[in-house]
């Protein structure tokens, strides 16, 4: 049988009160009871703020560079020659001269009648066949020019590249300055070709075309006609249309 706790005196009651004040207690009773006997648990720290770099800057772009200017292309001593002479001596200064003298032109290119064909023959037989051709219409070499776009035959008589026709274009344009024809008949596709394109063609034989100042006739050179008896009616009809034009 339990007995209720004895009734304190006010004597004891002001002196446990006083202790208590001693001992800091401000609150008899909190609003919610405590634990006294848990442990108190540790501060949560606060989180640490990491510092946050600044930007990085941004590298300026290099400069662009300038590519490297191309060297202008050499000026062909064709372009200094004062005259035809001067213009003759310069092809035979070319290693080719060593072993195949220049043809350039043959007979009287100031006469202003040219034949013209894009290399010198090799096969003595063409060369005779346009010395007929020649003959047939009461023409030659003192009234007409034999002229060559390329001074110096190719090897084996092939086909020459583009490339050697631009090399040597400076010189047959002197040629044109020095001594400019009137009247042109173009033996073959590499001859026709100083007109243009156009006159290359097979449907150009006969048809007159527009050289600088000189009228330009495209035909066949021997080597295509050989023994092509049409070819060689064609041909001779342009021929008379050359002769015709001259007279």
């Amino acid at each position: 049988m339990s007995h209720p706790p004895p009734l304190l005196s006010a004597e004891d009651a002001r002196a446990a009160l006083a202790f208590l004040v001693a001992a800091g207690a401000d609150v008899a009773v909190d609003d919610a009871p405590r634990r006294w006997l848990e442990a108190v648990p540790e501060p949560v720290p606060e989180p640490v703020m990491q510092p946050v770099p600044p930007p990085a800057m941004e590298k300026p772009a290099p400069a662009a560079r300038l590519a490297p200017a191309k060297p202008a292309p050499e000026r062909h001593p064709a372009l200094d020659c004062p005259d035809v002479p001067a213009l003759l001596a310069l092809l035979g200064k070319f290693p080719q001269a060593r072993q195949t003298p220049p043809l350039l032109f043959h007979g009287a290119v100031e006469s202003g009648v040219w034949l013209l064909i894009d290399r010198p023959d090799e096969d003595p037989a063409h060369r005779d066949t346009i010395d007929r051709m020649l003959a047939a219409v009461d023409l030659d070499w003192n009234r007409a020019a034999l002229v060559s776009r390329l001074p110096f035959p190719s090897p084996g008589d092939a086909e020459p590249p583009p490339g050697h026709f631009t090399r040597f274009g400076p010189v047959l344009d002197q040629l044109v300055r020095f001594q400019p024809p009137r009247l042109v008949l173009a033996l073959g596709q590499g001859a026709a070709d100083v007109a243009g394109p156009q006159a290359r063609l097979a449907s150009s034989r006969g048809k007159w075309f527009d050289w600088g100042p000189a009228q330009l006739l495209p035909s066949f050179h021997p080597r295509t006609m050989r023994g092509d008896k049409e070819l060689k009616r064609q041909a001779f009809e342009h021929l008379k249309l050359f002769r015709a034009a001259i007279a």
